[in-house]
């Protein structure tokens, strides 16, 4: 019997395969394991898009229900301390083996702030948020990197806490034949004169942190952020309007090559006219990297084409109105995520929302947090995380 990878690469040949009707295809990809899903949109152009379909991901949580969990990690702060709740649309039929509770109540520190979530293996970097007492860092380990679905977590040796962390991300190698789970984290942090940005990378194959090229950037552009957007192989961030030219822009940063650039947003894309990120969110749709903005009740998303290339150019895709949305859910909602192509995620007071641009559905779900600072979607299979700890 072949493995589920075999299944994937065999007999595509980078062209659609008709040996099989669209809705068995469709039905066989939905029983892929997470990490073979990315090496299975590369077999061709019909597969790519039945896996980026909106019916795609909810099927196949569905199909999976005993080996891959998915949802987002909604942190937010209560006097002065962070927690984060783990959430999820899909709900496990009653024939499916119960899954374990995603939480962060495993770690061995009662404050955890997430900081990263890598896109493959489940992987999150967390750290220690009492870890820095009076303004000193602590030379106690507050970096962790750990696996939410399999509770398991490991401690990480310390970057240079002194200088104060302007953004984080972290990747992870996929499932292959033979691979550990090598992973990589990103610190950028400020630089004593706050006129530049430090590049530390913590590698899990040499078990320690090393400095990389200096990032010649406003420092406070980037702070506070939010989480990173992946993909193009690199981590994506808005930038708030520079101080020396006030144009605001994506900055992104290749993780292999450890190289940076920045990315002009729509010329048709106007300052904000309230808080300045408030209508605004970077995100990935189908693999591609994508701007959401919101005004006057509108949502309208935007689509690079030709990502890296001479002719890089954006492209509006779609503008729905949320008028409706607004007028029964409130007007205090923030725009997180796209699922899809059809379905939003919101936060608002206490409740997280799911939303469907076309048919208008909503589905609500309570948390504990009044005021949310940052959103990590997470995906997951449940197979032990198989990192050398000796290496750290």
């Amino acid at each position: 019997m072949s493995t589920e990878s075999e299944q994937c690469h065999g007999g595509g040949g980078g062209t659609d395969d008709d040996s099989l009707p669209e809705d068995q295809m469709f039905e066989l990809l939905t029983r892929v394991s997470l990490d073979d899903l990315a090496a299975c949109r590369q077999v061709s152009a019909q597969w790519r898009r039945l896996t980026y379909e909106p019916a795609f991901g909810p099927q196949h949580c569905r199909c999976r229900a005993d080996a891959v969990v998915s949802g987002y990690f909604v942190q937010g702060m209560a006097r002065n301390r962070y927690s984060a709740t783990f959430v999820s649309m899909t709900r496990p039929s009653s024939s499916s083996p119960p899954v374990p509770p995603v939480s962060l109540d495993f770690l061995p520190c009662a404050h955890v702030r997430v900081e990263a979530v890598s896109a493959h293996r489940g992987l999150a970097c967390c750290v220690d948020a009492d870890a820095r007492v009076g303004g000193k860092a602590s030379s106690a380990r507050c970096y962790y990197a750990c696996k939410p679905a399999t509770r398991q977590w490991l401690a990480l040796p310390n970057p240079r806490l002194r200088f104060p962390t302007a953004a984080t991300a972290m990747v992870a190698r996929p499932a292959g034949a033979g691979a550990a789970a090598d992973f990589k984290i990103l610190r950028l942090s400020v630089a004593t004169l706050r006129d530049r940005l430090r590049c530390e990378i913590f590698d899990s194959r040499r078990g320690a942190w090393r400095r990389s090229a200096e990032v010649m950037l406003w420092p406070e552009s980037l702070v506070a952020a939010g989480p990173a957007t992946r993909v193009h192989g690199a981590m994506h961030w808005l930038r708030w309007p520079d101080s020396l030219t006030g144009a605001s822009d994506i900055f992104a940063f290749d993780m292999k090559s450890e190289t940076w650039r920045l990315i002009g947003l729509p010329p048709e894309v106007g300052e904000d006219r309230g808080e300045r990120w408030a209508t605004k969110k970077l995100m990935t749709v189908e693999g591609k990297l994508c701007l959401a903005v919101i005004e006057d009740e509108e949502a309208a998303v935007w689509v690079i084409d030709g990502y890296g290339r001479q002719q890089e150019r954006w492209e509006k895709k779609m503008a729905v109105s949320l008028k409706g949305l607004a007028v029964n859910q409130g007007r205090d909602l923030v725009l997180r995520d796209l699922c899809s192509s059809e379905v939003a995620f919101f936060n608002s007071v206490y409740r997280v929302i799911w939303y469907d641009f076309w048919k208008g559905k909503v589905v609500e779900v309570p948390v504990h947090h009044k005021c949310i600072h940052e959103v990590f979607k997470y995906e997951s299979d449940l197979d032990p995380w198989d990192i050398d700890e000796n290496k750290i």
